[in-house]
């Protein structure tokens, strides 16, 4: 049976988690799993609840449907979180590894930052004569950052150079709180030191470019070395000199542990496996590096114009879409409409995408997200778009047990899942699915695009909450005559189109203004809301309820016949009789009820405000022949 291996990563690490997707791959290419990539985007220079939003995401996966977890323990930029999914894998005996943290009675696979730590100094040192360096580290409390940091202090002590508490700080792994560090450094009286060693490599090109703008020359004035060489370092100028984790060996070896536990059906002994790091040299120290970059950069340049263009066209999609769905009338409407723009125009999502959201979230916009999430697993899952093979296909429904709308596990097709978050904050409402490394990943603008994407949704959802307010009635929640114009006409012209009956029914309340003038203008709205309850009680699937006036109400249903409308019509006065023999009031509630059944086919021409008429006619008769039975009795 084909199983399924779930990856819990950070998405500000693609570069690493790309090269253990690829060792992944190779394993599954064997073994014959389908992987499922749950991916945030959660960072240290966040807002607690935007983290919270994206941190949500692992909780999409229940882990009890998956072969194997592997989860990488030291990006997620959460230990909380990295250390919860792994007991929760062992507390149900879940086979899991975790990559780059020791967790007691977990697997785990390492990366030996010292190695590669210790050749990147002891080069600085003894290559290019550094007396003084300062370390900026991630976070203090992060295992990576914690070793890197122990092992420069290590090797210079190793060779005789003072390294005391005010040679380091930490960046909290981000450009803005580096540029921080480096204009403290530049504004105090140290002065520069002779190299600059980050924990890694988004800080060592946030470190060299604040030194460009403060007018300091790297590597001339001072060397800048990262750590992970990820792709950007090694086209950036000048080319960081870095240390190099092998992920894709780290990505097998996680696969062999956790088939190892599947054929042994677990064991009481937790696997450890270290994979040692390497120093890659660049042009950040002053060396020329270990590869043409200069190549490497020019090729990136022939490639920079379509790249451009590209950007141009997915940032165009986009801003049409946005454009587009905040004139949609309702939600029916907008999902057609949004299943359309990405049948015509899904170059970057790939052929395989899916958007998925709480049902409510376009059912009932007047909820809020809170109340939404808090919902929990009671919440249905809504397929927005399901893109399949580069088609839409509707019908397809995610599930707590199936989160991929439609999942068929064919056996000799190896796939890649990646899911992303939605969320308002720290409220999620739903979730994204791209398949195979679409040119989003493949290029890593996920995050620009789902933020683009959420602002998008949340449009939709805030413009179609202004509808509803514009077209509901306050007191009683059925459509007012905005609401009429807005929603009963087009599903009239529609069933008429479709050669489809259509049932107008006019209800009035029967002595209102004696409710009022008697008992006062409250007991004339408790009648009000009884009837409107009545009618709520007894709508019909796509049916629509209007307040026409005070006390005058419309019901229009497509596809109605004579025999449902007379049940109609039974129903409403049944459910005011059994209320009113509940009642405390002194009064009994009741309406004159009219209706007519269209005919397509012999009144073409006949529009709805002709039906209207027939049914308020007939409704008039019925009251005054009621009236005049009541003035007989009083008599």
């Amino acid at each position: 049976m084909k199983k399924k291996i779930a990856v819990c990563a950070n998405g500000w690490n693609y570069d690493t988690l790309y090269d253990a997707l690829l060792g992944i791959k190779e394993y599954a290419a064997k073994e014959d799993f389908d992987i499922f990539v749950f991916l945030s985007h959660a960072s240290y220079s966040e807002h607690n609840t935007l983290i919270e939003g994206e941190l949500n995401i692992y909780k999409l996966m229940n882990p009890e449907d998956y072969d194997g977890i592997i989860v990488f323990s030291t990006a997620l930029n959460s230990i909380e979180t990295a250390v919860s999914l792994c007991n929760t894998a062992l507390q149900k005996h879940i086979p899991v590894v975790s990559i780059g943290m020791e967790i007691d009675g977990v697997n785990s696979v390492c990366v030996s930052n010292d190695a590669g730590m210790r050749e990147l100094v002891e080069h600085l040192i003894t290559e290019h004569d550094v007396k003084r360096v300062f370390f900026i580290g991630g976070t203090p409390d992060h295992v990576d950052s914690i070793a890197r940091l122990r092992v420069t202090r290590e090797v210079c002590e190793e060779h005789g150079l003072t390294f005391t508490d005010e040679d380091y700080g930490y960046g909290r792994w981000t450009n803005r709180y580096t540029a921080e560090l480096i204009d403290e450094m530049l504004d105090s009286d140290r002065g520069l030191p002779d190299a600059i060693i980050c924990a890694n490599d988004i800080m060592a090109m946030a470190a060299c470019t604040e030194l460009e703008e403060r007018g300091v020359d790297v590597p001339r004035e001072v060397i800048v070395t990262g750590f992970d060489n990820c792709r950007e370092g090694k086209m950036f100028y000048p080319a960081l000199s870095s240390v190099e984790q092998n992920y894709r060996e780290i990505g097998y070896r996680s696969c062999e542990i956790i088939f190892g536990d599947i054929r042994r059906h677990g064991t009481d002994k937790a696997v450890r496996e270290l994979v040692h790091s390497r120093f890659a040299c660049g042009e950040s120290c002053g060396c020329r590096g270990e590869i043409d970059f200069e190549a490497q950069r020019i090729m990136y340049c022939r490639h920079s114009y379509k790249r451009n263009i590209y950007a141009k066209l997915l940032e165009q999609n986009e801003r049409a879409m946005r454009q587009w769905l905040t004139e949609m009338p309702s939600y029916d409407i907008l999902k057609e409409t949004l299943c359309a723009h990405y049948e015509r125009n899904h170059q970057f999502e790939g052929k395989g995408f899916y958007i998925c959201v709480n049902d409510g979230f376009f059912r009932d916009v007047m909820i809020s997200e809170k109340d939404l999430w808090e919902k929990g697993s009671d919440a249905r899952i809504e397929t927005l778009v399901a893109l399949c093979n580069g088609e839409i296909v509707n019908g397809l429904e995610a599930s707590a047990d199936s989160i991929v709308p439609g999942y068929d596990k064919k056996a000799g097709e190896q796939h890649v899942y990646f899911f992303l978050p939605m969320h308002y904050f720290e409220y999620n409402y739903g979730y994204v699915v791209l398949t195979d490394f679409p040119y989003l990943i493949a290029n890593d603008m996920l995050y620009p695009y789902m933020e683009k994407l959420q602002q998008s949704i949340r449009y939709m959802r805030t413009n179609l909450r202004l509808k509803e307010l514009y077209d509901k009635d306050q007191m009683t929640g059925l459509f007012n005559r905005f609401g009429y114009e807005n929603k009963a006409l087009p599903l009239y012209e529609k069933s008429l189109e479709q050669k489809k009956k259509v049932m107008v029914m006019f209800v009035d309340i029967n002595y209102m203004k004696l409710i009022n003038d008697k008992y006062g203008h409250l007991h004339g709205d408790n009648a009000i809301m009884t009837v409107v309850s009545a009618i709520n009680a007894n709508l019909g699937d796509g049916a629509i309820a209007v307040r026409f006036g005070g006390d005058e109400f419309l019901i229009i249903a497509p596809d109605c016949d004579e025999d449902k409308a007379a049940h109609t019509k039974e129903a409403l006065q049944k459910y005011l009789e059994d209320a009113n023999k509940e009642k405390k009031e002194p009064y009994d509630i009741s309406a004159s009820i009219g209706y007519v059944v269209s005919d397509p086919v012999s009144r073409p021409d006949a529009g709805l405000q002709d039906y209207i008429r027939e049914a308020d006619k007939l409704m008039y008769e019925i009251k005054k022949e009621m009236h005049m039975k009541n003035d007989r009795r009083k008599r």
